[in-house]
């Protein structure tokens, strides 16, 4: 018997119409119709950007965008060491948050530790200069009126004061205070709250301010003051309660040049000199000083809330510069002598970061700390971050590094 299948009959006349015909396959055409939608979005998203921030498309910023579209190219994506953006020569810069922020005469500008611009602002600034705490950054343009505070985000308020800025500073909650070289008076000194809201100021006619810093709580104020006895110069601290108009006390400095002045806790403020850093509790009484025995300071840091740190210029061929961190009494929380000069110092975190003549050493300040490097570097200055990174900046760029 053959094995083979017969073809099923032919279905009767009667029956064709009740078979279902196939659709017509129209996936391709489904493509096409999303592909085009695609296309138009794009091209709405683009005239909208155009429309809306024409002002914001210069040549610079056409450039800084190229370029980071060429190192992203260049490095494969932008990895967790390694990350580089570009870097305009006469910005000035601070450590932000958990990246970099900085101001050049038109533009400020956030990037992340992923090389991403978080926040941009267009500020025509004719001498800009920043001061940063914790999440809070502020902007001004010193020698002119204009004030900015942002966030890591967006710019939270923008200001054009009467009087002409001499120096301002922020603290890690928001207020902040502001030197204005105020008309009728040698200088004017005013503390605002986290709310923007005018709440102390001091005018004088026998002083001239020249710093000023807030505590932690807002409650208190420090200004650096400075005037003439005898033909010399001669500085002093006065210290305000925020809530009275006499001040709580002064602290005379003679003629000690002061560098830094910050509150290192609520009942402690720090200033790092010409001579010496040097530290005073709640009532103005010194609490500590660690003086310069041998050797000019060559450079610091110091930050509000951080003990801060000095490179002394030794003369030793062998130990020709030594770096510390001073603490509130007087002590060395980090004290170490490198054979190379240095050009620049930052802390954060638990590590100092050091640049040397062609190098970069990180040093941690707890018993027993690793110590690691880089050579090569040639880098115009360092920036320590809180998680062990450092910010190398340079004429052009910035980079973050990750030491091994």
């Amino acid at each position: 018997m053959s094995d083979f299948r017969k073809a099923p009959p032919a279905p009767p006349e009667a029956n064709l119409g009740n078979i279902t015909p196939f659709r017509p396959d129209r996936r391709r055409q489904v493509c096409g119709l999303l592909k085009s939608l695609s296309v138009l979005g794009l091209l709405c998203f683009l005239i909208y950007s155009v429309w809306n921030y024409h002002e914001q498309l210069s040549l610079t910023n056409l450039r800084r965008m190229a370029a980071y579209l060429s190192d992203a190219w260049a490095s494969g994506g932008m990895g967790a060491a390694g990350v580089s953006f570009p870097f305009e020569a006469d910005s000035v810069y601070c450590s932000f948050g958990d990246g970099l922020a900085a101001l050049s005469g038109d533009t400020l500008s956030f990037i992340n530790a992923q090389g991403q611009e978080q926040l941009r602002a267009q500020l025509k600034y004719a001498n800009p200069a920043l001061s940063a705490a914790a999440d809070n950054l502020l902007a001004y343009d010193r020698g002119g009126k204009s004030l900015c505070l942002t966030n890591r985000y967006a710019a939270l308020w923008q200001i054009q004061l009467e009087s002409d800025i001499i120096s301002a500073s922020v603290n890690y909650n928001g207020a902040f205070s502001v030197v204005t070289d105020e008309q009728g008076y040698r200088a004017a000194v005013t503390l605002y709250d986290n709310r923007k809201k005018p709440r102390f100021k001091w005018s004088t006619s026998e002083y001239y301010i020249m710093k000023s810093c807030v505590s932690p709580d807002a409650r208190r104020l420090a200004a650096l003051c400075m005037s003439e006895e005898g033909g010399r110069r001669v500085s002093v601290v006065r210290v305000f309660a925020t809530d009275r108009e006499e001040p709580l006390f002064d602290i005379p400095l003679g003629d000690l040049t002061v560098y830094s002045m910050e509150y290192y806790e609520q009942d402690s403020l720090m200033l790092v000199t010409d001579r010496g850093v040097f530290s005073y509790d709640e009532e103005g009484q010194e609490r500590g000083r660690f003086e310069y025995s041998k050797g000019a300071a060559v450079t610091f840091c110091h930050e509000m809330g951080r003990l801060p740190c000095v490179v002394l210029e030794t003369g030793e061929k062998n130990q020709r510069s030594r770096a510390a961190v001073i603490d509130e009494n007087g002590g060395l929380a980090f004290d170490r002598y490198y054979a190379d000069a240095a050009r620049d110092i930052s802390y954060g975190g638990d590590y100092v970061a050091l640049l040397l003549r062609d190098r970069v050493e990180q040093a941690s300040i707890l018993p027993g700390g690793e110590e690691t490097s880089c050579q090569e570097v040639n880098a115009r200055a360092v920036l320590q971050r809180e998680d062990g990174g450092l910010v190398l900046i340079y004429a052009d760029r910035a980079e973050l590094l990750y030491l091994d």
